[in-house]
């Protein structure tokens, strides 16, 4: 795996973890569907790049493999953070967690709410991902070709 190609993943990652915590804090829950959105967006476009591009450069501008997969680990952590900090906080997460998993008809359990919740914001991001790439066509990476000498 390139250095480049794990560089986007990780920015990726952290955009993907920052906005769906900030999404959290401020009630917005359809934050991580947004991030899968633009996931999938980047990994359908593709740059028209020249063939003598460095590698480095070519990284920043195709699209990473693996994008959607770092954006859902990135809004599982953006989910996980803001529910952590209220425990840190002394807040009742896990009985507010028990109360909600009882009317859900889920087991009773904090583990089990956390749990659903963070798949939630995952399933999100794949459905969000899966929408941006059925409506954006692909486009094939497109290369510069030498003219024959005539």
């Amino acid at each position: 795996m390139a250095s480049g190609s794990l560089t986007v993943r990780l920015a990726v990652l952290a955009a993907a973890a920052a906005a769906t915590a900030l999404g959290a804090w401020l009630g917005a829950w359809w934050v991580p569907f947004l991030v899968g959105l633009a996931a999938g967006a980047l990994g359908r476009t593709r740059a028209r790049t020249p063939a003598r591009t460095p590698a480095r450069t070519r990284a920043w501008t195709r699209a990473p493999r693996g994008g959607v997969l770092a954006a859902v680990a990135g809004a599982i952590l953006g989910s996980a953070i803001p529910i952590w900090a209220l425990a840190l906080d002394g807040q009742p997460v896990g009985a507010t967690a028990r109360v909600i998993a009882g009317l859900a008809g889920l087991p009773p359990y904090a583990g089990v709410t956390v749990t659903v919740v963070l798949l939630l914001a995952a399933l999100q991001v794949l459905a969000g991902a899966w929408l941006a790439r059925a409506v954006i066509p692909a486009r094939p990476a497109v290369q510069e070709r030498e003219q024959p000498e005539a």
